[in-house]
């Protein structure tokens, strides 16, 4: 019964010339089901000011250019957009032109009214150019959908869209559930951007995308031969991004357009019959800046040549559910490894996981690999983060700008919960020596939170960059939602802390501590 529904769909959605006006294709049918509701009520409401006195006002936004309308409703999700057409006259088709489509089934109360609504929108649509086309729903065992899914997608490349997005997803499905990509998709010299989730990448030949500058791909195996071909097909590629992939241990890239390659999460257990680790081995000479992200499992990453790198964030763990000593020690070994390879970066963000394995070489008095970095971002902290911190600065003599992200409390690992008291970072830091530390750090940025706000540890953060930051000029403190409807205590207590953040003393005879409440 589905099926013969969707047929019947197809072939009134691939022939726009038979579309009536008398027929029930109006997406508002769908997108109103909110609404329906309180019609009545808006109803009584009408008949009662029927006789009142109409006051005549100048509108202005409907005065607008069409380009502008057009601009002002590319913001909006595509549901709203249509819902201005009650406005008026002139407002009744005017998001039939919209440059941009975005399609999300959490807006819809089924799957089925998602997919009529979007069908029913594309027929109305009359655009000839497409700069964003994006579909996101639930993909879950639903592949009788597919030849619906090649129609949308046939849609946008005729539309020459420049950015297409299909973002599905599925918690259970296999391999071999996951929504196959026209061969058409493969010969487009109009998309700048693609970005897929739970889709599959199966070029019969080199992909043709001449204009394409950045792809993102999610949720999907990927072996070396189709990533070798995207790479060869893309002239042009910027930014390669793999989320949540798994089917390749090495990655060669060759490219000499790609600057930057994001690596989140590698979920290459998932697929294997037998328990073992593998090793996933990176070779990018020509990039400028690499992203490892995520969970990695069993997962060991290798860094071979990153020669050209320029800027460096390693925010990834190796296993979430290890949390013996053991594994601790051999994850403290993987982020040494690869601090070593991207030693020379200017620019290095590390976060919570990273900075917590470094613990390891703190206690076992084993330094941090020496960095040539001019710009440290430390990306979260934790109770026992702060001789890690120190750790890391020691390691890295030529930081000028330092910026500490401590909006949320870093993750512990049990085996490093004994490390987390405020005694034990005191004595730690102690037997750190300071000669030859922060005497380049000219800008200190502290992003954090009304809870993180009153941390012992970072008050002492503070006070060591103060007593030590010989050359400092300025330290900003922000707090992005402390202040949103502070209460009398929540103000005295931040104004008691800042008092005693600005009595600490400074080494360097310019610094200036500034608080921003943004």
């Amino acid at each position: 019964m589905e099926e013969e529904q969707i047929s019947g769909s197809i072939n009134s959605f691939s022939d726009r010339s038979n579309y009536n006006s008398s027929h029930d294709t109006n997406p508002n049918n769908y997108y109103y089901d909110e609404e329906e509701e309180s019609s009545s009520s808006h109803n009584h409401r009408s008949k009662r000011s029927k006789h009142a006195p109409i006051l005549e006002e100048e509108d202005r936004i409907s005065a607008l250019p069409d380009s502008i309308l057009l601009s002002i409703l590319s913001f909006l999700p595509i549901n709203d957009a249509i819902k201005t057409g009650v406005l008026s006259k002139r407002w009744a088709s005017l998001w039939t032109s919209l440059p941009s489509l975005s399609f999300y089934s959490g807006s819809f109360k089924s799957l089925k009214d998602f997919t009529k609504a979007v069908d029913d929108t594309l027929l109305l649509h009359r655009a000839h150019k497409l700069t964003n086309f994006d579909i996101q729903f639930e993909y879950d065992y639903h592949t009788v959908l597919n030849p619906r899914l090649d129609l949308w997608v046939r849609f946008a490349t005729n539309a020459k869209v420049e950015k297409l997005c299909l973002h599905l997803w599925s918690p259970d499905c296999l391999d071999l559930d996951r929504y196959e990509l026209p061969q058409h998709l493969y010969a487009n010299k109009f998309v700048s951007e693609f970005n897929f989730s739970c889709c599959k990448i199966l070029p019969n030949g080199l992909p043709h995308w001449s204009s394409l500058k950045r792809l993102s791909i999610g949720d999907s195996a990927l072996c070396e031969d189709v990533i070798r071909k995207v790479l060869m097909g893309s002239p042009r590629l910027e930014s390669l991004e793999l989320h949540q992939f798994w089917g390749f241990n090495r990655l060669d890239i060759v490219s000499e357009t790609l600057r930057k390659l994001v690596l989140d999460s590698c979920w290459q257990h998932m697929f294997e019959s037998e328990e073992r680790k593998f090793e996933l081995e990176i070779v990018a000479p020509k990039i400028e800046c690499l992203e490892i992200l995520g969970f990695f499992y069993m997962n060991r990453c290798r860094i071979k040549d990153v020669s050209a790198l320029v800027e460096a964030k390693l925010d990834f763990n190796m296993q979430e559910e290890e949390e013996e000593e053991g594994a601790l020690e051999e994850f403290q070994d993987i982020v040494r490894d690869i601090l070593e390879s991207v030693h020379h970066v200017k620019k290095l963000t590390v976060g919570s996981s990273c900075l917590m394995a470094l613990s390891i070489m703190t206690v076992k008095h084993l330094p941090s690999p020496l960095s040539k970095c001019k710009c440290l971002t430390i990306a979260s902290m934790g109770e026992c983060d702060f001789p890690n911190i120190l750790s890391l600065l020691q390691s890295s003599p030529y930081v000028e700008t330092l910026v500490l992200d401590i909006t949320s409390w870093g993750y512990m690992w049990k085996a490093h919960v004994r490390h987390s008291d405020v005694d034990y970072v005191v004595k730690k830091s102690k037997e750190i020596d300071f000669k030859s530390l922060l005497l380049h750090l000219k800008s200190v940025k502290i992003l954090c939170s009304a809870k993180t706000f009153h941390k012992k540890e970072f008050i002492l953060v503070v006070k060591f960059l103060l007593k030590n930051a010989k050359v400092l000029k300025k330290m900003v403190i922000t707090k992005p939602w402390a202040m949103q409807n502070p209460t009398d205590n929540m103000l005295r207590e931040s104004l008691r802390v800042a008092e005693k953040l600005l009595s600490f003393p400074r080494s360097s005879p310019n610094a200036v501590v500034m608080f921003s409440y943004q």
